[in-house]
């Protein structure tokens, strides 16, 4: 009786025993890593402030980590938290092209700046896999603030209107480039030795992006050749002519085949090239005939609708009252067809292209779109700037950038007063 009785009571010891040692295990670990805010159904703890306290004393050292600087970080955590949890509501996801097309891109900076990734991924402790994630991470966030804000902004046609009269927007318009030279002396044979050498150093920097500049080091005799032949940003009408006579046609990137003048013989890289400039696009008037396949009308049938059609029309049929009465375009039906002046992007791949092979005043053969059987006849063609609709487009953009930051601080606002957040520190 008394074995029975004393054997419950050490059992009820243990229990009690590894109970309490349980709960001071947990206890440490909590102090170690504990909860210290919660954002709707997530959670986040102390270690996750640390590692970001330490990534922001690393980049700025002589910061000092006060209260302040905490609340501030850890309501940069809470924010990034609800952006999240807003990817992982709409599904959306990055795609290893995406990571990878920016580890090129930071790869690309970094020789710039004569670092390496290696170096770069020491310098920050990181690995690899780590710098994928951070980039995801980067990415998700990007997009959703992109989303979310872009929906939020309307740029008006007056807004676009005041840019363009204003300094800022005169300023905008005037061409500019940013160039990198070359300079060879011409030697006594009159300059051929320097073309020839010219001639292979061009060859050489188009290897890679960077290749210009170790050249411009090592064999210019201009003044910037230290600075890797940058000239800086210049003005159109700041160039001699002779410089703006080579890089008038050239797109940021384009080397310039070699040239003389007194001074010796020049090679010229367009590092950049910005402002408004004639955008010269080919437009083409157009008219079609459309038939549309439907449930009860097969799409052999269509086929064979618009074959006797086409056999009609070269047969000398007038194409603007064939199609005022056969079309099903309804929008172009009273119209003969005409579809009036088009713009690039304005018709489906397919349509598009069927114009600009067809010659002009004759019509296309049969062919078919997501919409249905289509003749095309094309009237006129005309090569216009349409520097008023692509730099209007632009200009929205610019207008949109300059509030982004505004209108993503009171995105964030609202996200954080309408989501569950309980700070525990």
């Amino acid at each position: 009786m008394y074995r029975s009785i004393i054997k419950p009571k050490l059992s009820l010891i243990s229990a009690v025993a590894i109970s309490l040692m349980t709960a001071m295990a947990s206890h440490a670990y909590q102090d170690l890593d504990k909860a210290i805010a919660v954002v709707e159904d997530k959670v986040i703890l102390q270690s996750e402030l640390n590692q970001r306290l330490t990534h922001l004393t690393k980049k700025q050292p002589d910061i000092k980590v006060t209260n302040t600087v905490k609340e501030q970080v850890l309501n940069q955590l809470i924010l990034e938290r609800l952006q999240l949890k807003i990817a992982e509501r709409v599904n959306l996801n990055i795609s290893d092209s995406e990571i990878d097309t920016s580890i090129s891109r930071l790869k690309r900076r970094l020789i710039s700046e004569n670092n390496t990734l290696e170096a770069y991924l020491s310098q920050q402790e990181m690995d690899e896999p780590q710098l994928q994630k951070a980039i995801k991470h980067d990415l998700l966030l990007q997009k959703i603030q992109e989303g979310n804000i872009n929906n939020r902004l309307r740029i008006t046609e007056r807004e676009i209107d005041e840019f363009l009269e204003s300094k800022a927007g005169k300023e905008w318009t005037q061409t500019r480039f940013r160039l990198a030279h070359i300079l060879l002396p011409i030697e006594g044979d009159g300059g051929n030795t320097a073309i020839a050498k010219a001639q292979k150093l061009v060859e050489q920097a188009e290897e890679s992006s960077s290749k210009f500049q170790e050249l411009a080091a090592a064999y210019s005799k201009g003044p910037n050749a230290s600075k890797g032949g940058d000239l800086g940003w210049r003005m159109k009408n700041e160039l001699p002519s002779l410089f703006l006579e080579q890089v008038a046609t050239l797109k940021s990137g384009d080397i310039s085949q070699p040239f003389r003048s007194n001074a010796g013989v020049h090679i010229l890289k367009v590092i950049q090239r910005s402002g408004a400039e004639p955008v010269m696009v080919e437009r083409f008037k157009v008219r079609h005939v459309l038939i549309k396949p439907t449930p009860l009308f097969t799409d052999a049938e269509a086929k064979a609708k618009i074959d006797g059609l086409y056999q009609q029309l070269l047969q000398d049929t007038d194409f603007n009252t064939l199609a005022k009465e056969y079309t099903e375009d309804t929008g172009s039906k009273s119209e003969g067809g005409d579809l009036g002046w088009s713009t690039p992007g304005k018709f489906v791949p397919v349509f598009e292209n069927t114009m600009k092979e067809t010659p002009l005043g004759e019509i296309s053969k049969p062919f078919r779109s997501q919409f249905g059987w289509h003749i095309l006849k094309v009237d006129d063609s005309r090569v216009e700037d349409m520097f008023d609709v692509v730099k209007r487009n632009q200009v929205v953009s610019i207008l949109r950038k300059r509030r982004f930051q505004d209108e993503l601080q009171l995105w964030l606002q609202e996200l954080r007063e309408d989501a569950y957040v309980e700070v525990l520190i």
